[in-house]
């Protein structure tokens, strides 16, 4: 995962957002500095929380996580530091839920410049053995950052974000699919 913050800060002006890959939705929830995305993949949702939940898989599913360290991690909690093929650090704190098959992080890297969280849900799709997606990405900057750069912007970026993820994720379980078979 890229860095939030540095990709929103850099963004001084609304880019125009490519749309989402078929079946994958974005939309936009009624705090402002929120974005909500879903999509249906192959598998058991335990199951896939489960690899999920493995960060070091984080390389194979993200292109944009070519390293994975963790520093800490006690039961459901971590902390994590994501590393991008340039050498970007992002610095994760997760609190994930078993039980909602949740993951939770927030990007603690940011030195107050911004407020940036995400939940990620992995539930029962509608079909046996299939699985829905629901990432919640709250990104929210703060100080000289809202001087250059408009809340459009931001809502931009995470709207990008959230279906590169999404469909990163579905192409991995696809592939996991493919190769079972």
């Amino acid at each position: 995962m890229r860095s939030y913050v540095i990709c929103l800060v850099l963004a001084a002006s609304a880019s125009a957002v490519a749309a989402p890959a078929a079946g994958i939705t974005i939309t936009q929830d009624s705090d402002p500095a929120m974005t909500v995305g879903e999509v249906v993949i192959d598998g058991d949702p335990g199951e896939v929380f489960a690899q999920v939940c493995d960060y070091h898989k984080w390389t194979e599913i993200m292109p944009d996580v070519a390293k994975v360290e963790i520093t800490d991690q006690k039961g459901d909690d971590a902390h994590v530091t994501l590393i991008s093929p340039t050498g970007h650090r992002d610095n994760l704190m997760f609190h994930n839920q078993p039980q909602a098959r949740m993951i939770y992080f927030e990007d603690t890297g940011n030195h107050g410049r911004a407020d940036v969280w995400a939940e990620i849900v992995f539930a029962p799709g509608q079909t046996a053995n299939s699985t829905r997606v629901h990432i919640r990405l709250y990104a929210k900057i703060h100080g000289v950052a809202t001087l250059v750069v408009h809340e459009s912007a931001v809502r931009a970026q995470r709207e990008q974000k959230i279906a590169a993820d999404l469909e990163h994720i579905r192409d991995y379980f696809r592939r996991r699919v493919a190769r079972s078979e």
